[in-house]
């Protein structure tokens, strides 16, 4: 396996497997780090086997499902035949994922702001490169691109947890319990964005979309 070591000043050691592959192992000074992978063998080979599956997955997700992809003029989205059209350029590209993204997380954003009282000032759909989105404290909300890729109901979780910011800016006990609220599953549903992170790193198109804005 590829095994990265960091020697931190930490209380525990702790392993990762990142999107590519590689074994984090994050450990203190004089940590037995051979022991501790050896005793994580199995739960590293599962997560490898877990990566090494999604790898061999071909298409471009949409709403959570592989979709067949076609070059063209101009990007677009055909949901009755479940296949995308990609224009030449990664930038064309993205802004066409925009398009198609937008009106839908507008939609949950209209919603929910209703029924949680906070408003944002402006909503933005960008290509951000580590995280579903974020809120500013100016009360402005991006959202990635990157969430046209994940079920709808993984993106109803993103739109509550950002509208959730505008009324408590941290992830205190009064954040998690004001997002449960509109989302009791959130704690699933955070476990999932992660897989979904992963399978993203890992498809070819979004790697080619990654020179896009």
């Amino acid at each position: 396996m590829n095994l990265e070591i960091r020697r931190r000043p930490v209380r525990y050691a702790r392993i990762e497997v990142k999107p590519n592959g590689m074994v984090v192992v994050t450990a203190p000074e004089g940590f037995d780090v051979d022991s501790f992978v050896e005793r994580h063998k199995e739960w590293i080979e599962a997560k490898l086997a877990e990566i090494e599956s999604r790898r061999t997955e071909s298409g471009f997700p949409i709403d959570g499902e592989l979709y067949q992809v076609i070059r063209g003029r101009k990007t677009r989205v055909h949901g009755e035949f479940r296949t995308v059209v990609f224009s030449a350029h990664p930038d064309e590209a993205i802004a066409g994922l925009k398009s198609y993204l937008r009106p839908g997380i507008m939609a949950l954003v209209e919603e929910y702001s209703g029924e949680m009282g906070v408003f944002p000032e402006r909503v933005f759909i960008r290509h951000q490169r580590s995280r579903w989105g974020s809120c500013s404290p100016q009360g402005n909300i991006n959202f990635n691109v990157r969430l046209v890729s994940v079920p709808p109901g993984l993106r109803e979780y993103v739109v509550i947890h950002e509208l959730a910011h505008l009324k408590h800016m941290n992830h205190s006990k009064a954040f998690w319990e004001f997002v449960g609220r509109f989302y009791p599953g959130y704690r699933e549903a955070r476990r999932e964005l992660k897989k979904w992170w992963s399978i993203i790193e890992l498809n070819p198109y979004w790697r080619w979309l990654g020179g896009g804005e």
